[in-house]
């Protein structure tokens, strides 16, 4: 069993229909059962009791400083601590990096002639919306068979500033540098975009899903 965790507030949660499409995407690269769970209910305890194999975190829309996603102690064990091998889309990655350290901001405000891809959401500031080209600057597993550029679905406007000295960056766009990275020490990645949801006519999120799914399954242990 995998497992999908919404790390928007408990109401946004409870009033999405949207989880239902992620996870039938998640449990068809993963081949195995996907759970969907509120960040607020995570805990070591319930990590134990579930044992998933594979840990995917939901990107979201409310800032960070509006509800307590940054600071749930049993949130920040599961991106500090836990050994489960685990990726985060979008926000999810911005939570991730901001547990280990990293600092976050706007990309920029709108520059003269520079579109604004919506400007319903945040007007005024730059916005990678839509799909775009990502580059690869270091070679990982995740990337396999892929080329050296991606396209991907994105959606945001805030960007990880500074990347802790845990991680190595893996991907790059001219306007937010740190759109991919991976720990050092074990099988934990952030991507700012969103392989779990962009359109069906661009395959790079699906396979980039089903590499890390592979990575996943190699870092499982095995009985006896």
């Amino acid at each position: 069993m995998i497992l999908y965790v919404v790390t928007e507030t408990e109401a946004k949660y409870r009033a999405s229909t949207g989880c239902a499409r992620i996870k039938h995407t998640l449990e068809a690269q993963a081949r195995d059962l996907c759970l969907v769970l509120h960040f607020s209910q995570l805990s070591r305890k319930r990590i134990a009791e579930l044992q998933p194999w594979a840990i995917c975190h939901s990107g979201c829309a409310t800032p960070h400083a509006e509800y307590n996603v940054l600071t749930h102690r049993g949130y920040r064990w599961v991106t500090r601590t836990c050994n489960v091998p685990q990726i985060g889309f979008c926000g999810g990655h911005q939570i991730i990096a901001v547990h280990h350290g990293a600092e976050l901001g706007n990309m920029h405000s709108l520059r003269p002639g520079e579109p604004d891809l919506n400007p319903e959401y945040h007007p005024g500031l730059y916005k990678e919306w839509g799909v775009f080209p990502i580059e690869v600057v270091r070679p990982d597993p995740i990337f396999k068979g892929l080329p050296k550029t991606l396209l991907m679905q994105e959606r945001h406007r805030c960007e990880v500033k500074t990347l802790p000295s845990q991680f190595h960056l893996l991907a790059s766009t001219p306007n937010c540098k740190v759109q991919a990275y991976v720990h050092r020490k074990k099988p934990l990645y952030g991507v700012q975009f969103h392989p779990e949801s962009g359109p069906a006519t661009y395959p790079h999120g699906p396979a980039l899903l089903r590499n890390f799914f592979a990575v996943a399954r190699a870092h499982r242990p095995t009985d006896g």
